[in-house]
């Protein structure tokens, strides 16, 4: 859907690895709201376009509870108007076992289910139960992550001094299973003003991520996304890049919310598969 910049990738890459002692990463409860505007358009279909990115987590004692809210605006070449709006709906697990999605698509007025199931991991792979579309099944290979540890791993990848990881992941956005990722860390940065406090003192990662399918051999991602990272897991400057057009998100609005799980009950908020 996307062309991949690879010179850019590969240059990447080539840069050598910072040292780092590694900020700790507290992936937290948010409320983040993003203004998009258009920043870029490859042909004539779509002539202007606006939106809205609403971005909620919940962290709790043994998961990761998320929604996000996604409006888009879009002029056509002829003029008209179409409002695309795409609701979506998560249950991650801290283990990294089970993970529950939801992905509803519509113009608002009318909704559709686009996809909707379980998935289940283990040290030898998992598997995906789709509800919607009914009665489809996928395997998963062994490592894929599920879209919180996702968000952790780039962190940690990042904090560790690494230009580039590639984990597979699965996110529900799909009937086709686990997607190939590429995510290039292109730049990190020590803690520094922001107009958002509690990100002030928070250091970050500039990183680029495609996703490819698994299933095909192509050389161009089918999406493609670029976000200034925080180690908390907020992230901002977000670049959203649909192939015919590219939106640039910026955050507006953000609270930080207590964790819903006392202290001593709290599990270790990462990833780790077990038998």
């Amino acid at each position: 859907m996307k062309p991949v910049l690879a010179a850019a990738l590969l240059a990447a890459l080539a840069l050598p690895a910072v040292a780092s002692a590694g900020a700790p990463i507290h992936l937290v409860g948010q409320n983040a709201s993003y203004t998009l505007t258009l920043s870029k358009v490859r042909g004539h279909s779509v002539t202007g376009a606006t939106g809205r990115l609403e971005f909620n987590v919940r962290n709790t004692c043994d998961a990761y509870t998320v929604s996000q809210k996604m409006t888009l605006l879009i002029r056509n070449q002829d003029g008209t108007l179409s409002r695309t709006i795409s609701d979506y709906d998560t249950w991650e697990a801290k283990d990294g076992r089970h993970f529950t999605f939801l992905l509803r698509q519509g113009n608002g007025t009318s909704m559709k289910v686009e996809d909707q199931g379980t998935a289940v991991m283990g040290p030898k792979g998992g598997k995906v139960t789709y509800i919607v579309p009914k009665g489809r099944t996928e395997t998963l290979p062994p490592g894929t992550l599920f879209p919180m540890a996702h968000t952790r791993t780039i962190l940690e990848a990042a904090e560790a001094g690494k230009q580039g990881i590639d984990p597979p992941l699965f996110d529900g956005t799909s009937s086709r299973g686990a997607e190939h990722t590429f995510v290039a860390i292109l730049q990190r940065r020590q803690p520094q003003h922001d107009r958002f406090a509690d990100l002030a003192k928070l250091p970050s990662a500039l990183v680029d991520i495609g996703f490819w399918p698994r299933t095909e051999k192509d050389d161009e991602p089918d999406f493609r996304t670029q976000m200034r990272y925080f180690t908390n897991g907020v992230s901002r400057d977000v670049r959203l890049d649909f192939g015919n057009f590219v939106m640039t998100g910026k955050l507006t609005s953000l609270a930080i919310l207590k964790n819903a799980c006392p202290s001593s009950h709290r599990r270790p908020d990462r990833a780790s598969a077990k038998g």
